[in-house]
């Protein structure tokens, strides 16, 4: 609890990476967090299933948020839209490409080893019930829940929007609890999101609304499931716009922009100047179908009045960037304020 403690509230990027890259594939000092920053695509990884661990020992939904924050952003942007080519280290400011090879092999590994356990971080058991820990379309087969084999089917278009739809088909009917996942998106002390957004805008079972209680971040729900009821939940989603701790100086008067579990970067290829500071005019979401492959954006607007673009740090530098400066940053996290 105590390492746990120090990396996420003390040595801990927004984007879910870390590592400052000031020791050996280690860390820095307490709040030294440049964004220049080492961020090894492996350290990801690591980080991914130490939380994964800390959840099936505590149960507690604060290391799922986690978890899912690292693999939408630090882990997922490691990689280009092809799947071909790959970042060894994931700064949050860079001027520079994937590699398609690198001379230390270890992401070639570690990187889908990694995504291929997202069925297993999807949920977790305990000895009374499941815990739904992703929010992913898919199916997935939970064995020996209260003595019975569940098929967990969920149906959603987060992290673009926040329903999502649960089947729960045991084999037979058995009273269980199913745990929800109430997203916190406060993980961190480091920073602070506005507005704040948590708890669930609905909450209902076979269309009859509830008001459960929560435990460790969880709306647990008992009952005796039979196949085809149904978990129907609504996750408040909103633009917010993250400050960090004065304590990391390089972010000193700067803001990150987020959107659900999704940290958003800007990029020069979008805009010419993405060392100004942010405008007055509101953030809106637009979806760009023809955009990397389907996107979210945030738009705005830059304080010389220009056009912002923002899109979500995983999709970065799939575009090539025709300034012609090659020393400044083409993509960036923290944006002047």
């Amino acid at each position: 609890m105590s390492l746990w403690n120090n990396i996420v509230n003390k040595k801990y990027y927004v984007t879910g990476g870390i590592g400052s890259g000031e020791t050996s594939e280690g860390f820095g000092p307490n709040y030294s967090l440049r964004n220049r920053a080492y961020c090894e695509s492996c350290s990801c990884c690591g980080l991914i299933f130490f939380q994964y661990k800390m959840n099936l020992a505590y149960h507690d939904a604060k290391y799922a948020d986690l978890y899912e924050e690292t693999m939408y952003n630090a882990l997922l942007g490691s990689l280009d839209l092809e799947g071909k080519n790959f970042y060894y280290t994931n700064p949050l400011s860079t001027s520079r490409p994937r590699n398609d090879w690198h001379s230390c092999p270890c992401c070639v590994g570690n990187i889908p080893r990694t995504l291929l356990m997202v069925p297993t971080w999807t949920y977790v058991k305990s000895q009374d019930g499941i815990y739904v820990n992703l929010y992913i379309g898919s199916t997935i087969k939970v064995e020996n829940v209260a003595g019975t084999d569940v098929e967990m089917i969920q149906k959603t278009g987060y992290p673009w929007n926040g329903h999502v739809s649960i089947t729960v088909n045991p084999d037979q009917a058995k009273e269980f609890t199913v745990n929800v996942r109430v997203p916190n998106r406060t993980t961190s002390v480091l920073y602070t999101p506005d507005p704040q957004v948590n708890g669930l805008e609905s909450l209902e079972v076979n269309g009859e609304p509830l008001d459960p209680d929560l435990d460790r971040g969880y709306a647990a729900i008992t009952r005796t499931w039979e196949a085809g009821d149904r978990i129907d939940l609504r996750i408040p989603m909103e633009i917010q716009q993250i400050t960090a701790d004065e304590r990391i100086e390089e972010n000193r008067g700067k803001v990150a922009l987020r959107y659900g579990p999704i940290i958003y970067n800007v990029e020069r290829v979008d805009q010419q100047d993405i060392n100004q500071s942010l405008g007055s005019e509101p953030l809106a979401l637009e979806w760009r179908a023809n955009l990397l492959e389907g996107v979210m954006t945030i738009t705005g607007s830059w304080a010389d009045g220009t056009p912002l673009l923002a899109i979500p740090n995983y999709a970065r530098n799939n575009r090539e960037d025709e300034s012609g400066d090659n020393n400044a940053p083409v993509s960036i996290v923290w944006i002047n304020k």
